[in-house]
C-alpha cells in the first residue's frame, strides 16, 4: 500500500488572472478560457503518483476580490 501525502495548496492572486483556469487544467487535464468568476472560494482536489506515495492536493482557489488576502486565508486554514 502507498503512502499518501496530503498537500494543501491555496491560490492567491487578482480577479481574473487565471487562478482557476490553472487549477482546472491541472485538476481535470482541461485548460478553459473562459471560465465562470469563482465566488468566495472554490475547492479541487487530485492525487498524482509520486515514487513510493500518493500526494494528494488538497487545492484552494480563491476569488482574488479580498481587500486583505491574508484574512481569506486564515479562514481557509482554520476550517481545513
Amino acid at each position: 500500500m502507498m503512502a499518501i501525502r496530503e498537500l494543501k495548496v491555496c491560490l492567491l492572486g487578482d480577479t481574473g488572472v487565471g487562478k482557476s483556469s490553472i487549477v482546472c487544467r491541472f485538476v481535470q487535464d482541461h485548460f478553459d478560457h473562459n471560465i465562470s468568476p469563482t465566488i468566495g472560494a472554490s475547492f479541487m482536489t487530485k492525487t498524482v503518483p509520486c515514487g513510493n506515495e500518493l500526494h494528494k492536493f488538497l487545492i484552494w482557489d480563491t476569488a482574488g476580490q479580498e481587500r486583505s488576502p491574508g484574512s481569506m486565508v486564515k479562514k481557509l486554514v482554520y476550517y481545513s
